[in-house]
């Protein structure tokens, strides 16, 4: 007998057996894809451990809260993407709780399971209910994902248990109308021929890593099941030897063509490591190859020829370098593709986040061509925000900028979150309202999450430059010389980041290294000072208690 504390996600598809009475045969298939295309490598890359099926269920632990959690809503997102038209709409209830297991021969019981269970049972299919002990231990990403549901009696548990459930809005989950034009990456199972069960849960586990930071953007449509239209496709097969293992992979483009292909080795007794590695690697090459081929696919067009999606994507993918020209790129692709359809939500949320960054950077030339527009584009957009978080982030960020009430933006943070807290724009963003309004641990936790799923896309300088700049708001300056440094490797040209440095060898005392970075950041932007710096920016907090506007007057600026 095995007794320990773990986090228990319990699941069940909802109404199986009226599923199963309607149409046997597409209920076992539906319900065997489910399994094995997200919910087994789902499961595997948060690493859980299925210690209970029922056939239509399953209970799985979790050594911490937080995966279990992230596992859930995870599941929860693919399947929302993954329903074939072909199958059985199947859907699951999903609870979680924290506490006492034991495990004795082939059964697993304890309160954590009872409890768990218990929730999954009150919960909508489709939805998840999460106790009290979990939600206490998630992070500030994580939390704004539940609502507070308040307490309730369990049946046969014998004491209230407050509980919170994920926030959804009717419609939440229809697909976008640009959604059919969107890039669509289909990630195949990775197969293995090895019996052995801790091979199988690696190549789950790397496939669930592959389907969740591929998936963590709007412009990609990333699903485990073939489509009608044409996809490009990652599929790979680990062969193992013993301790040794190797992944083949290969990844082909929409017309069936080999983009790339490779070998990775690793070691059986580095497995979490070498899983992480991996992903992290196959991510960024997917990522690059894709984006690369769209973007020289769509430069061939001019935007007249265009769809207002591939207008949005295109302006997107411009915004790798935060340069004026990438923003004037941004603000072109992003306005012609709302003038060609404003129904749609994206266009709106990249046009005004590329204002508001090119105003705060100081691109007043690129800013002050669009500045008429901004009141038409919030006006336009404030409908179609109700129930899409990014835009309505988008619209409360820009009036934030022009009202500065903390406590109003901070609550729109809090709900995007609570909608998207896998989708590392809507973190990255959330990331920079947090540093704006003074919250900088909050930040940190965004900008973290955001570099893990979107490090490799275009937002990955913005991602590094908020995380430098949060860091050194918070106090440690020694990190954020770092991760100014590491930010200048993908970009000599970002000036905020020559500023973080700045400041942070300032609060330091180095002097002569303050200087050179305020000289470069001054080479890059020659009218910077103090007050234009301020003016054009939009922190809550001012005076000493601002380390980075602080730090430069150390470090020499101008006021």
């Amino acid at each position: 007998m095995k007794r320990s504390l773990a986090a228990v996600l319990a699941a069940d598809v909802a109404g199986y057996s009226k599923l199963l009475g309607q149409d046997t045969e597409k209920t076992l298939t539906s319900l065997r894809r489910l399994r094995t295309e997200v919910f087994g490598p789902t499961v595997a890359s948060r690493r859980g451990r299925v210690v209970k099926s029922m056939g239509d269920g399953w209970i799985v632990l979790f050594e911490a809260a937080s995966d279990a959690a992230t596992c859930a809503l995870q599941i929860q997102d693919l399947l929302s993407k993954n329903l074939s038209p072909q199958a059985p709409n199947m859907q699951l209830r999903l609870g979680v709780h924290l506490g006492d297991v034991v495990e004795e021969e082939e059964d697993v019981f304890g309160d954590g399971v009872n409890v768990a269970a218990r929730l999954e049972q009150i919960a909508a299919p489709g939805s998840i209910v999460i106790s009290d002990a979990v939600f206490g231990s998630l992070d500030g990403t994580l939390r704004p994902s539940f609502d507070d549901a308040g307490e309730h009696d369990l049946k046969n548990i014998s004491r209230p248990v407050r509980v919170w459930t994920r926030g959804s809005l009717p419609g939440q989950k229809a697909s976008d109308p640009g959604t059919s034009q969107r890039p669509q990456i289909v990630v195949r199972r990775i197969e293995t021929s090895d019996p052995r069960d801790e091979v199988r849960e690696l190549s789950d586990a790397l496939t669930g890593d592959l389907m969740t930071y591929l998936g963590a953007t709007h412009w990609l449509s990333v699903t485990a099941t073939e489509s009608a239209r044409h996809s490009y496709v990652l599929l790979g097969r680990i062969r193992a030897s013993g301790t040794r293992l190797r992944l083949e992979i290969k990844y082909t483009d929409p017309d069936g063509l080999e983009l790339w292909s490779t070998k990775i080795d690793g070691d059986m007794d580095n497995a979490f490591d070498w899983q992480d590695e991996t992903a992290e690697l196959l991510v960024s090459q997917v990522m690059t190859a894709t984006f690369d081929r769209e973007r020289v696919k769509l430069d061939k067009l001019t935007i007249e020829d265009m769809t207002a999606s591939q207008c949005e994507l295109r302006g997107q993918l411009a915004i790798d370098r935060l340069d004026p020209d990438a923003f004037a790129s941004a603000l072109e692709y992003s306005s012609a593709a709302i003038r060609k359809d404003p129904s749609l939500p994206h266009p709106f949320a990249l046009a005004l986040v590329a204002f508001l960054s090119a105003t705060v950077m100081g691109y007043e030339r690129v800013a002050q061509k669009y500045a008429t527009s901004v009141p038409s584009w919030c006006s336009a957009a404030a409908p179609l925000a109700e129930n899409h978080s990014l835009l309505r982030l988008a619209l409360g960020v820009t009036t934030y900028s022009q009202h500065r009430e903390p406590a109003i933006l901070r609550s729109t943070v809090e709900y995007a979150l609570r909608q998207s807290s896998s989708d590392f724009v809507t973190l990255a963003l959330s990331g920079w309202s947090y540093v704006w309004i003074g919250d900088n641990t909050a930040a940190i936790d965004c900008f973290k999450k955001a570099d893990v799923l979107g490090g490799k896309s275009p937002w990955a300088l913005s991602i590094r430059g908020g995380l430098a700049m949060a860091t050194l708001q918070a106090g440690n300056d020694e990190a954020a010389i770092k991760l100014a440094k590491d930010g200048l490797s993908l970009s000599v040209g970002y000036a905020t980041l020559y500023r973080v440095l700045a400041a942070a060898q300032a609060q330091l005392g180095r002097w002569g290294e303050a200087t050179e970075a305020v000289n470069t950041a001054l080479r890059l932007h020659p009218n910077d000072n103090i007050s234009s710096i301020l003016a054009r920016n939009v922190f809550a907090i001012e005076g000493g208690e601002n380390r980075y506007i602080s730090g430069l007057r150390k470090a020499g600026m101008k006021e």
